[in-house]
C-alpha cells in the first residue's frame, strides 16, 4: 500500500487537493506529538509556496507581509532546524552502518570530495551532534 495519496478534485476537504501521509503504529509512536507539529508546519509551507505564487491568501485578500508571518516562523525557526538535524542524524548513521562516499554522494547528488567534507563536519564538527540531530534520534527532550 502506497503510504501517499492525494486527492485532486471538488471532493477534497477544500475543493483543491488533499494531501494523506500514513505512518505505522509504531513510527507514529516514535513520532508522538511531532507528528501533528510537523504536519502543521508543512501545511504552512505548502500554503505559504501557493501564497507566493498568487500573490492571494487562502482568505481570497493580497499578501501582506503580516501573512508572511507564520509562514517564515514555521520554516524558519520550525521546519528547517528539524531537517537539518534529521538529514544530519541520517548521515551519521549511513557512516556508522558502513555507507560509503560513493553512496553519500549519490544520495547528496554532489561529488565524492563535498559528501566528504560535509560528513567530515557533521561527524567531526565542533558541537556536533547537534541539539536538532540529538532531536531527530532521541525525539523531544522533557
Amino acid at each position: 500500500m502506497d503510504p501517499l495519496d492525494y486527492r485532486t478534485d471538488a471532493d477534497s476537504r477544500l475543493g483543491g487537493a488533499d494531501i494523506t501521509i500514513s505512518v505505522t503504529a509504531d513510527q507514529a509512536r516514535a513520532l508522538g506529538a511531532d507528528l501533528q507539529a510537523i504536519a502543521e508546519w508543512t501545511h504552512t509551507a505548502l500554503t505559504a509556496l501557493a501564497l507566493l505564487r498568487t500573490g492571494i491568501d487562502p482568505d481570497g485578500t493580497e499578501t501582506t507581509p503580516e501573512s508572511l508571518h507564520p509562514a517564515i516562523t514555521a520554516i524558519d525557526t520550525q521546519l528547517l532546524p528539524r531537517l537539518q538535524g534529521i538529514k544530519d542524524a541520517a548521515v551519521r548513521r549511513h557512516a556508522s552502518l558502513g555507507g560509503s562516499l560513493g553512496q553519500l554522494s549519490h544520495a547528496m547528488d554532489s561529488t565524492k570530495s563535498t559528501a566528504q567534507s560535509r560528513r567530515k563536519a557533521i561527524l567531526d564538527g565542533p558541537g556536533r551532534p547537534s541539539t536538532w540531530e540529538k532531536w531527530a534520534t532521541d525525539g523531544p527532550t522533557q
